[in-house]
């Protein structure tokens, strides 16, 4: 008999310790939807301003950290290469070179 009362017992904490959880995190979590980034396709057209290098594109993980301006400014960005080719920085609220690290190429205004 105490053993069932062990078993209740804990089965009881654990169903409590639950409950908490649960009802904390409907609590705290956000109350409107979370935006999750779309992420182009290789050819879609380029979005934001560019970030104009004086180096070519050559399918490689490049450098410096070209889409950091993203981070501070709040403003879609890519990256315009001397050959003419783009690559889209992440999408906001991100601010890495994901193009060019994923090798997505995107369509710039001035070749569309």
């Amino acid at each position: 008999m105490q053993q069932w009362k062990r078993k209740i017992s804990w089965s009881g904490f654990v169903l409590v310790a639950l409950l908490l959880f649960v009802g904390y995190q409907a609590v705290t979590m956000p109350k409107g939807r979370v935006r999750t980034p779309v992420y182009p396709h290789d050819g879609d057209p380029c979005t934001g301003e560019p970030i104009v290098v004086e180096y070519e594109y050559d399918g490689e993980l490049l450098g410096p950290h070209e889409c950091v301006v993203q981070c501070s400014q709040e403003t879609a960005r890519y990256i315009l290469y001397t050959n003419g080719m783009a690559t889209q920085c992440e999408p906001l609220p991100g601010c890495n070179d994901w193009g060019e690290d994923n090798g997505i190429m995107c369509t710039p205004p001035e070749s569309r």
